[in-house]
């Protein structure tokens, strides 16, 4: 069997390796590193890369991803996984690094990297030259802001490759879904990935912090593995989830004024152009305005609140939705 090297996992034998990837240097001079580990199958298949945790605080990736590998006993191909990309926003319980200072951050906005630029762009860079070295399929766990955040998006949403990512959606199976255009999304692990001929799908389940459930959890677990089962990694009957809903592309309905936001609909949400999607109050109690949407869609999220300022996220909007 091939040796496969991962920083210190090293694999040359079925089963599973533990092992740290150093993607950058800490400000006390030690070496920033994330846990890496790969579960090798007795048979030759694909190799799908999992990673989560790109946002720091975005834990319910990770839960599944241990929940997902724990559990995993594979036939044939290989499955790497990086449960926590953004080590030091994941320690820090934020979103970005602490230590990027005046440089942005966001390190779904900075792959495929660059190997001399900023932090995050120096993690990203460092995780990407293994991600398309290695791997022939990829899916990228986040969350929103809501335990009830239930959608998906792949790339390339068309031709061959198109094909294989929309079947890794159908068979992860969350019914409103993405297929993503290569021109937004501008610097995500999952455009970089299928820039480079990998078909990949990122998922957005439960919420930031500790904003999803342990039936979240085991869910995305066993969505994981109807998609090895899809991939012909693993045996057994793949699970049909049902019929899709594609959308065009997203938008967001923002606060216009600061309050006490109280949302007045749920993830999966069908809204018109015009429909309330909820109320600001102020201190005293008092209601002071009405959110309504500028855009008809699929309400994919929704804004933890309850203190809002000006400005912020309320609603974040599927555009265009139709049966897929």
């Amino acid at each position: 069997m091939k040796r496969l090297e991962i920083g210190t996992s090293v694999s040359e034998a079925p089963g599973r390796v533990d092992g740290m990837l150093q993607v950058g240097w800490l400000p006390d001079g030690y070496p920033m590193e994330i846990p890496v580990i790969i579960v090798r199958g007795r048979g030759d298949g694909p190799t799908v890369w999992i990673h989560g945790c790109v946002h720091g605080n975005e834990y319910c990736g990770a839960f599944i991803i241990h929940k997902f590998m724990r559990e995993l006993d594979l036939p044939r191909g290989t499955v790497i996984a990086l449960p926590v990309l953004n080590i030091t926003g994941f320690q820090r319980q934020q979103r970005m690094s602490p230590f990027e200072g005046y440089n942005g951050g966001d390190l779904n906005r900075c792959f495929p990297g660059k190997p001399d630029g900023t932090l995050t762009e120096q993690m990203a860079f460092h995780v990407f030259r293994h991600l398309r070295a290695h791997a022939t399929h990829f899916i990228d766990l986040h969350t929103a802001f809501t335990a009830d955040t239930r959608w998906a998006l792949f790339a390339p949403p068309s031709g061959e490759l198109g094909a294989k990512a929309e079947g890794m959606a159908r068979a992860f199976g969350f019914q409103n879904t993405l297929p993503t255009p290569l021109d937004i999304l501008g610097g995500s692990a999952l455009i970089a990935a299928a820039n480079e001929g990998i078909p990949g799908l990122i998922v957005e389940a439960g919420g930031i912090g500790s904003a999803f459930t342990p039936e979240t959890v085991a869910d995305g677990a066993e969505r994981l593995r109807n998609v090895l089962r899809h991939l012909g990694m693993l045996d057994g009957d793949i699970t049909a989830y049902g019929d899709m809903t594609f959308f065009s592309n997203f938008a967001w309905v923002n606060a216009t004024r600061g309050g006490l936001f109280r949302p007045a609909v749920t993830c999966g949400h069908r809204i018109a152009k015009g429909d309330l999607v909820g109320r600001y109050y102020d201190a005293h109690g008092d209601l002071i305005e009405e959110a309504k949407s500028p855009f008809s869609g699929v309400v994919l999220a929704i804004a933890g609140g309850p203190v809002m300022p000006n400005g912020e996220i309320l609603v974040h909007v599927g555009l265009d939705p139709r049966a897929a």
